[in-house]
């Protein structure tokens, strides 16, 4: 009975992490994919995603040596101090912010896909309308359980074979064969937003607190299924729109393979989306008011005000806007955790438990991921 609780609760992590890696990063994937070509493309998917399997490792024995819980901006100013806590909360807002315009911008363009020829309308009213109803959720605290994702992602994986099995006899190799140099980092940002998994991370201390030397396996498998679909999705859908693949992915494959399918993956998308967007809002709402001592209605106002007024302004393009935040917050918190663990291999004594596991990642490695993140940053802010 006892193994079957830890297997169970090793499921459970795993998907804990899948759930929160997957959500509106997988439809831009294909987009920048085709443009860059796609075995560069796939081939940066893996580079970056080795980097951010280190990342999210280091992450995890860093949580484990701290006996007091935290996220990103506690650890931060820990080890780091107050630079370091300024420089995570910077990351944090940038990319909570950035996520909720992006799940806005998709949910409008995915609503309007299924609805739009039977009722009217446009992309624009379909995410005022999705995201009016998700505020109502972040204010009153609706949290979607947790324990869902494990169903979340099963239906992922049937959706995805779906949409393989649909799309396999479409496939033209000419579409994959392409390349353009000058696009080659154009997937870096996307790919990024598309790996976040660090928000999961101290979770699974909770989760596996009776058998944390799983913790460094959970973070593994949670992290490479993943990427084998993104990869899944990616030949599917440039392998059959080739460079008609279009910016969420649906629509330019959709104008091939015809209906059916597509409605399901739409159906999905939109759920997938919707409790992504309910737990990243409440988790904002929160942080405003336990950490920061803002009331629960002003906590409310600042997290949807703000990215709802972007988007109103006209920052509607889903491809920029995670491509930008992907690369510069994904990029900040990924040099950030590094600069924690080169601190506390400095100084082990800085750290208050022994971990369940320990990683030894070389320093010229470590220096390489700095550099690395630190190139993607100033691409996205050069060009």
């Amino acid at each position: 009975m006892l193994l079957k609780q830890k297997n169970k609760n090793f499921l459970y992590a795993v998907s804990t992490i899948i759930g929160t890696t997957i959500g509106a990063g997988i439809f831009g994937l294909p987009y920048v994919v085709a443009q860059s070509g796609f075995f560069p493309g796939i081939f940066l998917l893996i580079f970056l995603g080795t980097i951010m399997l280190l990342v999210c490792l280091i992450y995890g024995e860093i949580t484990l040596r701290t006996k007091k819980k935290h996220r990103l901006v506690g650890y931060a100013k820990k080890y780091l101090g107050k630079n370091g806590k300024r420089a995570a909360l910077f990351a944090s807002l940038f990319a909570l912010y950035g996520s909720i315009l992006a799940y806005i911008i998709i949910s409008g363009q995915f609503l309007n896909s299924l609805l739009a020829n039977y009722l009217g309308g446009s992309e624009f009213i379909y995410s005022l309308i999705a995201f009016a109803f998700a505020s109502v959720g972040i204010y009153f605290g609706l949290r979607v359980i947790q324990k869902i994702e494990f169903l979340m992602t099963i239906l992922l994986l049937a959706v995805m074979a779906l949409i393989f099995a649909r799309g396999l006899p479409f496939i033209q190799t000419s579409n994959l064969l392409t390349f353009d140099p000058s696009q080659s980092f154009l997937p870096f940002g996307v790919i990024l937003f598309s790996l976040g998994a660090m928000s999961a991370i101290p979770e699974l201390e909770h989760i596996l607190k009776k058998d944390q030397k799983r913790i460094k396996e959970a973070i593994f498998f949670g992290t490479f299924i993943p990427k084998v679909l993104y990869i899944i999705f990616i030949l599917v859908i440039v392998g059959v729109s080739g460079a008609s693949t279009s910016k969420e992915a649906f629509l330019g494959f959709h104008a091939i393979v015809g209906n059916g399918v597509i409605t399901i993956g739409l159906i999905f998308g939109i759920l997938a989306i919707s409790t992504s967007l309910l737990m990243i809002g409440v988790n904002l709402k929160e942080m405003f008011m336990y950490d920061y001592g803002v009331r629960k209605s002003l906590a409310w106002f600042m997290t949807c005000f703000f990215p709802l007024v972007i988007f109103i302004l006209g920052m509607r393009d889903f491809i920029e806007v995670i491509n930008f935040v992907g690369g510069v917050a994904g990029g900040l918190s990924g040099i950030l955790v590094i600069l924690i663990y080169l601190k506390i291999l400095a100084n082990p004594k800085l750290g208050d438990l022994k971990p369940a596991y320990q990683i030894k990642v070389p320093k010229i490695v470590l220096s390489i991921m700095i550099l690395v993140f630190v190139l993607g940053i100033v691409y996205q802010l050069v060009y």
